[in-house]
């Protein structure tokens, strides 16, 4: 049976006054995303869907499917930034390095951040599970296993308190000597500063494994961490150059060890400076003390 024109437009008309007076509710109720011509994020003018500042896409009404759609994104979205990023970093780091530096910053996570996010993942599980990040006590020997020296302690304490600062500041010595190794290379400091902090970052999820298995406070625990990070360093680091020989994994690694060499003089002669700093305070403080203990005591005897 066909539908002629006119009953077509009969047929139309009903949806067509319904529309409108929806497209009226919508703009009377603030929600009309139609005729939106700025950002609702940033207010900066729309040329295409999505935002050329802040990269949001055109807002629209939340329907049934598209909050389907947003869930699904939420959940099991693969290609979000932060899983590409933590995926790469254990399949492909030197992929991640590579298109990071070349520009394709959209794809991943923002590394500072998300070496943060884990330092801040690991203090908290570790807090959490009252399990200390740095444990000295763990190589002593049965004997004296329980006779931890006060500067170990405080040393701990240290590392503790800054292990963020500690983290990003031992990613710049390392980037520094990447340069001094790899000098001719396209890469500057600031540009090898990423793939190092990243580098660092992610082997700290070996560590909040061994913490909620309960073996990182072992010696065997401790050993299996330091070996895992210094193995994956020189892996992942070597694959950030496209063209590798046996020569760039030699040149990272003497890179690496510099790098900590370097880190742990520094780590030692701050950490002296602020000791020294702190017991000559407290030298004068107990001086001055016991000066007035006597001042006090003479004037006593002399009455």
């Amino acid at each position: 049976m066909l539908i002629t024109a006119r009953q077509t437009k009969e047929k139309l008309i009903p949806y067509t006054e319904f529309t409108l007076l929806l497209h009226q509710y919508n703009k009377e109720c603030g929600l009309n995303f139609v005729d939106t011509t700025n950002c609702l994020n940033c207010n900066s003018p729309l040329s295409t869907d999505y935002c050329g500042d802040c990269g949001q896409q055109k807002a629209q009404r939340i329907s049934f499917s598209l909050l389907l759609k947003i869930m699904q994104r939420g959940l099991i979205e693969f290609k979000s930034p932060l899983i590409v990023t933590f995926l790469g970093l254990f399949i492909n780091p030197g992929k991640v390095y590579r298109e990071y530096l070349a520009g394709r910053r959209a794809t991943y996570f923002n590394p500072i951040r998300y070496a943060f996010w884990l330092l801040t993942l690991s203090i908290f599980i570790a807090a959490y599970l009252d399990v200390p990040i740095y444990d000295f006590s763990i190589f002593n020997t049965a004997d004296d296993k329980d006779t931890v020296p006060t500067y170990a302690l405080e040393i701990m304490s240290v590392i503790e308190s800054s292990i963020i600062y500690i983290t990003f500041f031992l990613a710049l010595v390392s980037a520094v000597c990447l340069k001094i190794f790899f000098r001719h290379d396209k890469y500057s400091i600031s540009e090898f500063y990423i793939p190092c902090l990243l580098n660092i970052s992610q082997p700290i999820l070996v560590a909040v494994v061994l913490i909620l298995s309960g073996y990182y406070s072992t010696v065997y625990g401790q050993i299996f961490y330091a070996a895992f990070s210094s193995i994956y360093f020189i892996w992942a680091i070597s694959h950030l150059f496209r063209q590798r020989t046996w020569w760039t994994y030699v040149k990272v690694a003497f890179a690496a060890m510099l790098s900590f060499a370097i880190f742990i003089f520094i780590f030692i002669f701050i950490t002296a400076v602020i000791f020294g700093v702190n017991e000559g305070f407290d030298k004068a403080h107990n001086a001055k003390i016991e000066s007035e203990l006597n001042t006090t005591t003479i004037k006593e005897s002399i009455k």
